[in-house]
């Protein structure tokens, strides 16, 4: 098994589906939680095709970087 490096470039849909799920969730999670309504489908269509480092605002994403 090969081990995905994840830095702040690497793109949410080229992540292993275990990974993705996780990031979507946390997403899905705050965008529950803001206080002006979005379209949580929409929105999280667009995290898929987002670099890890356009989320830095939304989620916590230094936890899934690779050293």
């Amino acid at each position: 098994m090969t081990k995905t490096k994840i830095t702040a470039h690497t793109y949410v849909c080229e992540l292993p589906d275990a990974i993705q799920s996780q990031i979507l969730q946390e997403c899905k999670e705050t965008f529950e939680s803001l206080a002006f309504p979005v379209d949580i489908e929409t929105e999280l269509d667009n995290v898929k095709g987002c670099k890890m480092c356009d989320l830095e605002d939304t989620i916590d994403v230094l936890k899934y970087y690779t050293k």
